[in-house]
């Protein structure tokens, strides 16, 4: 593929449902940033919501994408593949999760010096 071929690809709206297997490593890698790096997802999950780094239902959303994403990743039989819809269920997670571990604590850190947003 050119990157020609890259530039006249029309951008989709609706995301890839491999998405769905995907953003997991993506809330890993999030946690990790944040200081979250020994045992397992669960594990960091779990210790972030003990820390209130997450509250109760981000971590509960955080198990549920984990979660749909294991019967992927170890490819059960009985496992549907996911839809644009679960797709779209965990990039809205994703973008959340990032949102609320980096950008609204930044903006406050800005708002208390008064740098503003």
């Amino acid at each position: 593929m050119t990157s020609k071929t890259i530039k006249n690809t029309p951008p989709t709206s609706a995301p890839h449902p491999q998405l769905s297997s995907i953003t997991p490593s993506a809330v890993d890698a999030m946690l990790k940033l944040r200081g979250y790096t020994q045992g397992s997802l669960y594990i960091r999950i779990e210790k972030a919501a003990e820390d209130n780094v997450l509250t109760k239902d981000m971590a509960a959303w955080a198990h549920t994408v984990r979660l749909d994403a294991n019967d992927q990743r170890h490819a059960d039989e009985a496992a549907t593949l996911p839809s644009t819809a679960d797709a779209k269920r965990v990039l809205e997670f994703a973008l959340a999760l990032g949102a609320f571990l980096f950008v609204l604590p930044t903006r406050i850190e800005r708002g208390i010096r008064g740098e503003g947003g």
